[in-house]
C-alpha cells in the first residue's frame, strides 16, 4: 500500500503547471508532476489523495496482463495464436532467433496487419459518424490505444491488432468521436453509444488490458 509520508514517488518539477498531477503506471509507480518542489507540501497533497492512489494501485495490480510465449505464440485479434499458423512469422523465426529479434518481428507483423485491416474499418465508421480526420497515422504506442489532435489528426496504435475486432472497433469509434467532442463528456459517450450500444462494457474491458 502507498503511504503518503514514507513511500517513494517519482517527481517531475513542472514550474509552468498550474496544478499538481498524480499518475500511477501499469507497474504501480506513483508519478507526480507539480509546480511545487517542497517535499513536505507534496507529501500533504499526496496524503489528501492517498485513498485514491491506493485504489488505483490495487486496480493496477489486479489487471490481467496479456502474455504470449515468445517464439511459439502471438497475441492476435484477441486470441493466443500459434506461430505455425502464421507463415509470415514462422518463416522468419528459428529456434536460435533471439527474443529481442522475435519481438521486433512481432511488432512489424502488427504494423503490417494494422495497415491492411484498419483503413477499411476507419472509413466505414468515419462515414457512419460523419467524422472525417484530416490525417490518419499508425504507430506503436506504449500508453494509449489511440489519440486525436485538435487539428484532426487521428493516430492508432498498431498493437491494436492484439485485440478482438470488437475492441478494435471501439477504439476507432472512440477516437473518431473526438473529432466532434474533444473531451470525455456525457455528450461524447452518448455519441459513441449511438454507434456502439455496448460502449461502456467495451471501455471497461479495455481498462483491464495492458498495452504491450
Amino acid at each position: 500500500m502507498f503511504n503518503s509520508q514514507t513511500s517513494d514517488f517519482t517527481l517531475y518539477h513542472r514550474p509552468k503547471n498550474r496544478n499538481t498531477y498524480i499518475t500511477i503506471s501499469k507497474e504501480g509507480v506513483v508519478t507526480v508532476r507539480s509546480p511545487h518542489k517542497d517535499i513536505n507540501k507534496l507529501r500533504t497533497i499526496l496524503r489528501e489523495k492517498e485513498a485514491w492512489i491506493n485504489t488505483h494501485i490495487q486496480k493496477v495490480n489486479s489487471l490481467p496482463i496479456l502474455k504470449h510465449n515468445v517464439g511459439k505464440n502471438i497475441l492476435f485479434r484477441g486470441d493466443i495464436v500459434g506461430l505455425d499458423t502464421l507463415s509470415v512469422l514462422s518463416k522468419k523465426i528459428k529456434s536460435d532467433t533471439k527474443d529481442t529479434d522475435i519481438i521486433k518481428y512481432y511488432h512489424q507483423f502488427y504494423k503490417n496487419e494494422a495497415l491492411f485491416t484498419l483503413p477499411s474499418r476507419i472509413t466505414y465508421y468515419s462515414k457512419k459518424m460523419g467524422c472525417e480526420p484530416s490525417e490518419i497515422r499508425y504507430k506503436k504506442m506504449i500508453r494509449r490505444w489511440g489519440s486525436c489532435s485538435s487539428s484532426g489528426v487521428v493516430t492508432f496504435n498498431t498493437l491494436m491488432m492484439q485485440l478482438s475486432y470488437e475492441h478494435i472497433d471501439y477504439i476507432i469509434v472512440h477516437e473518431l468521436a473526438h473529432l466532434k467532442h474533444m473531451n470525455h463528456s456525457r455528450e461524447f459517450h452518448g455519441f459513441v453509444k449511438g454507434i456502439l450500444s455496448n460502449e461502456k462494457q467495451l471501455r471497461q474491458e479495455l481498462k483491464n488490458i495492458h498495452i504491450g
